[in-house]
């Protein structure tokens, strides 16, 4: 029995019994208000179906599909993931698109593309729930997936401007550069310069519409076949060296007494340098065999890097480290794309008019741990020799025999012709 029963066996008169529950009619009355019954549900379930919150199955998959995104499966390749987990990351999607594509949709894109979680904030809140894992634990590991995908705005693109050839007057050698190339970001440029004949001294260097520069003291000697370079740090400090030598000392700012500086290279504006090195001076110059007093002749090289408009690059590893897939698996570690259509993923996903690159790192976990350790190498050896050999020995041999016995003996006088000689007759007289 439903309110659809009672509201349709209210349009018949009291004569048919309608509300009687054992009639024909009121059975056939309740079959057709189940029916009904039915079909309100199928338009609510249609109508919540519209909706991020109540979708399911297919309807589910058909707003994830306006937003690019289907059914990741788990690695077995088998096995999709749930519609909890699926509206969780629609939801998580839908604000990044606002207005085109942000930082956090394209590393959570390219994140997801690898088999990662696409909102770190939600595999934080599905990981440290009931049953879940310790909070410091996650945290550790929602960290290092921060640092996993890296994406840096304005791609550097190496720029190089050489001098043109060198114009004398006297003994001054000079040349002026110009540096047209536009940058998003203030950029310090690597200044190479090479000399090629004569001994150079009182060298300068001035960017022409700001007036800044450099200038060497008196004591600097650039002999012929010497380079200079000159570079500077995020504060524009120089610092100069021929080879291996120092010689940033050498170096004042254009007005003689402030700690040098170099000037930068201001973005989307050109610029002009102009360099000046002069021959062998009287009263400084020396007779020696390196320098010369011929005007010094020489080539400059510009080199910087440039920050493009418009465009960013986005460093992805190309290889998961275990510490990472180990943990994830825990809790629903996706099968990844690959790494051929990760391009293709970022260029989904970037705004209109924006260019994005992917660049693949290698990352290889190294141990310095200091270890002592104590060996002892004990050997044994044992040697044998079957080597045949003969000697003779030659020697004295004297023995010595020493008698000591007694006999004792008793004769009687021989008669002749009667006594014999083998007994104890004697034949002595008195």
């Amino acid at each position: 029995m439903s309110f659809k029963t009672d509201r349709l066996s209210a349009l018949f008169p009291d004569a048919y019994a309608a509300r009687d529950r054992g009639s024909l009619l009121y059975r056939l009355l309740d079959a057709v208000g189940a029916e009904l019954m039915e079909a309100d549900e199928s338009v609510k379930a249609l109508l919540k179906s519209h909706w991020v919150t109540y979708a399911a199955g297919d309807a589910l998959d058909g707003l994830a599909g306006t937003f690019g995104l289907t059914r990741r499966r788990l690695p077995d390749g088998v096995t999709l993931e749930p519609d909890t987990v699926l509206r969780e990351r629609l939801k998580a999607v839908v604000p990044y698109f606002t207005g085109g594509g942000t930082v956090k949709a394209v590393v959570g894109a390219v994140r997801s593309a690898l088999g990662l979680p696409f909102d770190l904030e939600f595999f934080r809140r599905q990981a440290t729930g009931p049953g879940g894992r310790p909070a410091e634990e996650i945290d550790a590991l929602v960290k290092a997936l921060e640092e996993l995908v890296q994406l840096e705005e304005f791609s550097p693109k190496p720029e190089r401007a050489l001098s043109p050839p060198v114009t004398t007057t006297g003994e001054t050698s000079e040349v002026v550069v110009e540096v047209g190339f536009s940058s998003v970001q203030q950029a310090y440029p690597r200044i190479e310069w090479t000399f090629t004949r004569g001994g150079a001294r009182f060298l300068t260097v001035q960017r022409l519409d700001s007036g800044a520069g450099i200038r060497s003291d008196a004591t600097l000697r650039v002999n012929p076949g010497e380079t200079v370079v000159l570079t500077a740090n995020d504060q524009g400090a120089l610092t100069a060296s021929i080879g291996t030598t120092d010689i940033t000392a050498r170096f004042k700012a254009w007005d003689g007494a402030s700690p040098p500086l170099l000037p930068p290279l201001p973005f989307g504006l050109t610029t002009q340098w102009k360099l000046t090195a002069r021959a062998g001076t009287f009263g400084t110059s020396t007779f020696d065999d390196t320098e010369g007093f011929d005007t010094p002749l020489f080539a400059v090289s510009f080199q910087w890097v440039r920050r493009l408009p418009l465009t960013f690059d986005v460093i992805v590893p190309y290889f998961l480290p275990d510490s990472i897939t180990k943990n994830t698996s825990l809790f629903f570690f996706w099968e990844g794309l690959p790494r051929e259509v990760i391009q293709k993923v970022v260029d989904q996903t970037r705004a209109a008019g924006v260019r994005g690159s992917v660049h693949f790192s290698l990352r290889f976990d190294e141990d310095h741990a200091v270890e002592d350790r104590l060996a002892g190498l004990l050997e044994h050896r044992i040697r044998e020799t079957q080597d045949a050999s003969e000697a003779m020995a030659v020697g004295s041999v004297n023995t010595a025999t020493e008698d000591h016995q007694m006999d004792e003996s008793f004769a009687v006088g021989g008669v002749f012709n009667v006594s014999r000689f083998d007994g104890s007759t004697g034949f002595n007289s008195d």
